[in-house]
């Protein structure tokens, strides 16, 4: 009994120890036209893919990647299960910026649903969310969020007036160059990925 025990062990441990994606896989996976630009886009910040928590660790010592904020002018941070909290620092600056002048022109806040996601993040959201991305994502490089349009001030509940102002300061950003966003549907928010203006 105690062999088999120690048998199972061994396996879940090994099991645990594999990645849930292959990279090669992962790379081969062709980007749609729409999405091309967010890719391009976050990949100019010379961060490599984000595979794990120990490939962040390098740019997180080095300043390349910083904490965002759980609480700022203009918006919220939800809880995170599937990504973390840092950004590449204009992107962390523009969302900061878009905060404020959501709040400025609403007095109210929106909620980032989303932060940047290593590629085990992404395979682990994979299980719960079969909209997850299987090939590569502005996520995996610390440059992109989302941003909810169905919860402001904490309120879970479609508010149309709040939504159009947040996409007129999207818009402000994108006009500027600053961003790409897409109004993702079956999530319910905005994914916006900062370019390297």
């Amino acid at each position: 009994m105690r062999f088999f025990v120690l048998i199972l062990l061994f396996s879940f441990s090994f099991l645990k120890s594999q990645k849930c994606y292959d990279l090669k896989t992962v790379l081969k996976v062709e980007a749609s036209p729409l999405y091309k630009p967010h890719l391009l886009a976050s990949q100019s910040f010379g961060i490599a893919i984000l595979e794990n928590g120990r490939s962040m660790d390098k740019y997180l010592a080095s300043g390349q990647l910083q904490r965002i904020k759980k609480k700022s002018r203009g918006y919220r941070l939800q809880i995170l299960e599937h990504s973390r909290p840092y950004l590449v620092k204009k992107a962390k600056t523009l969302l900061e910026a878009m905060g404020s002048r959501f709040a400025t022109r609403t007095k109210s806040f929106f909620v980032v649903s989303s932060v940047t996601r290593t590629l085990e993040d992404q395979c682990r959201l994979r299980k719960v969310n079969r909209n997850a991305s299987l090939g590569i994502s502005s996520h995996n490089y610390g440059a992109a969020f989302d941003i909810s349009y169905v919860r402001f001030d904490n309120n879970l509940k479609i508010n149309t007036g709040l939504e159009k102002e947040l996409e007129k300061v999207l818009e402000h950003y994108k006009n500027l160059g600053r961003i790409f966003y897409i109004k993702e549907k079956h999530q319910s928010c905005y994914h916006i990925t900062v370019r390297n203006y």
